[in-house]
């Protein structure tokens, strides 16, 4: 990497900095991110988007979203593996093409947009299978990993939904055709990782005693490669099967050897989720020092996890346990009450934060259908048009002032800086008392909110359409309105749409 940095090449220079800078967040070396980001938007510009270069250029972009996803930057993740596809498909590189198609379904299931990430897995199926013949014996391994990928994505929806079992049995359906078609040509590590997928399944299925025959297999495998990856994963899950089968001494153990086998300090909600399943495990038993230990390590790592908001999701919900785990603390402890308070403390703390998350996601969520909306009324090409037909106008007059509005929208006069009340009254020839009364009866606004509401469809029709304007300054694309003032226009704009210019032009950019 260090001589394709030092290269002539522009193309080369730039694959070998987006290279090394994977390379060193994937294994957590020390790094200069802002260094490599302006290395790279130095030179990856002065590529040529031409034939000869789709193929570098897919592969520059993969590692770049690669690494953001590494990051847990997952958003800007997507953004580069959707910018890689162009260039597969540019490139009609069938393996690229593939390759790329799993990438984007991953990322999906990251991010929680679940449904997306089934129907692009789903695509990858069938793309593989319209290209059987000429991907050859490379069709098996991307069609195991598309396969088993989709499994599990089954699972996380229906541990989301927690209601239709059609989910469990969609991936049973996928784990199944992997064991059952002899053309997979399985390893004993392929094997032992489908044995975990099937257990997880069937741990979901409440069937525990079929889930617990999947999970010792697969463990037995682990423990022999000494894997420790997987055998952090098969602890957990074969943990949880054991404490909802009510076996809690089984569940214990293994709980106990995934801590042992965590050596990083990743966090993860697994980690999270085990120090709440041994502290109860321990409240059973009657170990009220055990119990206490652990409810510790519990709210410190959650405090941590909680910062980050895809694993915040899946583990807020486990949070209402916290009152119930108060409570029997309470009952086995003979500590003083000055504990009891201390702990009841923590408890509030706790609660406090569950609700300041929910209100937190409750925001967070509000603007992504407002954002959803606004996309797809561009994606259909129905951004909210000015028009009078569903209005009925008995008085002469008055239809002659609603016609004079129209004139003034078809016109674009209300981008013109001498926009005014009193310059559109005597533009269509009445007095301003009068235009003010005919918009707040037909318009159902004031004038202040009319323009207002002209300027910011304009603009949204704009920035849907021209992907110049969506480069611009936030002061550049407020002017095109008739705005002068950046802060002005952003607070205007987010009161008409709910979202930021930002935000807004950041989502389109992904989606449209």
């Amino acid at each position: 990497m260090n001589e394709l940095i030092n290269s002539k090449s522009i193309t080369y220079k730039t694959y070998g900095y987006a290279a090394t800078e994977y390379l060193k967040t994937k294994e957590k070396r020390k790094l200069n991110q802002q260094f490599f980001k302006d290395s790279i938007y130095k030179y990856l510009p002065r590529i040529a988007i031409s034939p000869e270069n789709y193929s570098i250029l897919f592969d520059i972009y993969i590692l770049l979203g690669n690494t953001n996803k590494r990051r847990k930057k997952l958003e800007q993740a997507l953004r580069y593996y959707l910018t890689a596809e162009t260039f597969a498909n540019k490139a009609e590189d069938i393996e690229r093409m593939v390759k790329i198609q799993s990438n984007i379904g991953l990322i999906y299931q990251d991010i929680g947009s679940l449904n997306k990430s089934v129907l692009q897995l789903k695509k990858a199926l069938n793309f593989l299978d319209d290209h059987k013949k000429s991907l050859g014996e490379k069709y098996y391994q991307r069609r195991f990993k598309t396969l088993s990928n989709l499994g599990n994505v089954y699972n996380t929806i229906y541990q989301e939904k927690n209601t239709n079992n059609v989910y469990l049995d969609s991936s049973l359906n996928c784990f199944r055709n992997i064991l059952n078609d002899k053309n997979f040509k399985l390893t004993a590590d392929k094997t032992a990782k489908i044995d975990l997928c099937l257990g997880t399944t069937y741990s979901l299925r409440k069937e525990y005693v079929q889930a617990t025959d999947f999970f010792e297999k697969a463990l037995s495998y682990f423990k022999n490669k000494k894997s420790q990856s997987d055998l952090y994963k098969t602890h957990y899950n074969l943990g949880v099967n054991y404490f909802n089968s009510g076996n809690l001494n089984k569940a214990k153990q293994n709980l106990l050897e995934l801590f042992k086998v965590k050596k990083n300090d990743d966090l993860d909600t697994n980690l999270v989720n085990a120090h709440n399943y041994i502290s109860q495990i321990y409240l059973e038993e009657g170990n009220i020092d055990s119990a206490r230990y652990y409810f510790k390590k519990y709210k410190k790592i959650f405090t941590i996890v909680s910062e980050n908001e895809q694993l915040q999701k899946k583990t807020t919900k486990n949070l209402i346990q916290f009152n119930d785990l108060e409570k029997r603390i309470k009952k086995l402890s003979n500590e003083n009450q000055n504990y009891s308070i201390a702990i009841s403390f923590l408890i509030a703390l706790l609660i406090l934060s569950i609700f300041l998350i929910a209100k937190n996601n409750k925001e967070k969520k509000k603007t992504r259908l407002r954002l959803e909306e606004l996309l797809l009324s561009v994606t259909n090409k129905n951004i909210e048009k000015e028009s009078n037909s569903n209005i009925t106008i008995n008085d002469k007059q008055h239809q002659e002032i609603i016609k004079g509005l129209k004139k003034i929208e078809n016109n674009l006069y209300f981008l013109k800086e001498e926009f005014n009340l009193y310059n559109a009254a005597k533009k269509i020839g009445t007095n301003t008392t009068y235009l003010s009364k005919v918009i707040k009866v037909y318009k159902k606004m004031s004038f202040s909110e009319y323009t207002n509401h002209l300027r910011i469809n304009h603009i949204v029709k704009i920035l849907s359409t021209d992907k110049k304007v969506r480069a611009y300054t936030t002061q550049a694309i407020g002017e095109i309105g008739g705005y002068k003032n950046a802060k002005s226009f952003t607070r205007i704009f987010k009161k008409h749409t709910g979202i930021t210019p930002y935000q807004f032009i950041e989502k389109i950019n992904t989606e449209v």
